[in-house]
């Protein structure tokens, strides 16, 4: 992708002062990035930690890419951290509705060949074990349109640092942020449906979550849940 002199000079000012920080907080075992094509991708992690973006942002950028997050539009509306992830791209979702306007960036970072990255449980797992709960179809809505290849990501060890609920990270004893990316979800089964249905954009987000914890499950001891945790259910 061919990205503008600023918005690369951008980058590498953020990078410049998170990876040091990063590396200081945690060791890396990052695999499969040899999965990531030279195209446009959604990349699809599960979500353990408020930290999480900094990693996944790292482990991106360390392939030469430049990492696009869909994250929510109240971030853009604070005042220093809303400029400048605006300037640098990121893309605002209304969790309320769709926002035709955030589509149309995706749509455009994925056309000159950029990295989407979207959390498709859209918050951080609410199960109890912390296993990937139910995805939301975004992912596979965003896929269908623009015709990009979902990369699913799983990832263990960033929430011991920050643990959900603390504000600041515990440094030590040292752990391990572990990072697991996978070869490309097959979904040609619904691509080549004339006009895929409500049940089917539900089984193709089904199938990118179980291969998410597929990935997940060897870098955590237990055995995935039978029936995943949907926090709907549970209010």
């Amino acid at each position: 992708m061919s990205y503008p002199l600023g918005l690369r000079a951008m980058y590498f000012g953020a990078a410049s002062l998170v990876r040091p920080l990063n590396m200081l907080m945690m060791r890396r075992d990052w695999q499969g990035q040899e999965n990531l094509p030279d195209t446009g991708m959604i990349l699809v992690p599960n979500h353990i930690s408020d930290l999480d973006p900094l990693y996944m942002g790292h482990m991106v950028y360390s392939t030469g890419r430049l990492p696009h997050f869909l994250a929510k539009k109240e971030l853009f509306e604070l005042p220093a951290v809303g400029k400048l992830i605006t300037n640098m791209k990121q893309i605002p979702v209304d969790r309320a509705g769709r926002s035709i306007d955030s589509l149309k960036m995706a749509e455009d970072v994925l056309g000159r060949d950029g990295v989407i990255v979207i959390y498709p449980e859209g918050t951080t797992t609410k199960d109890p074990d912390m296993w990937p709960q139910v995805g939301r179809l975004g992912m596979i809505r965003l896929a269908l349109t623009t015709g990009a290849p979902v990369i699913p990501v799983g990832q263990w060890g960033v929430h011991e640092t920050l643990p959900k609920g603390d504000k600041v990270p515990k440094m030590f004893p040292r752990r391990t942020s572990a990072i697991r990316v996978g070869p490309e979800s097959d979904l040609e089964w619904l691509r080549t449906m004339e006009q895929p249905g409500q049940r089917d954009l539900i089984d193709a987000t089904e199938q990118v979550m179980t291969e998410i914890t597929n990935l997940m499950a060897p870098l955590r001891e237990g055995t995935p849940p039978e029936i995943r945790f949907n926090p709907a259910k549970h209010r």
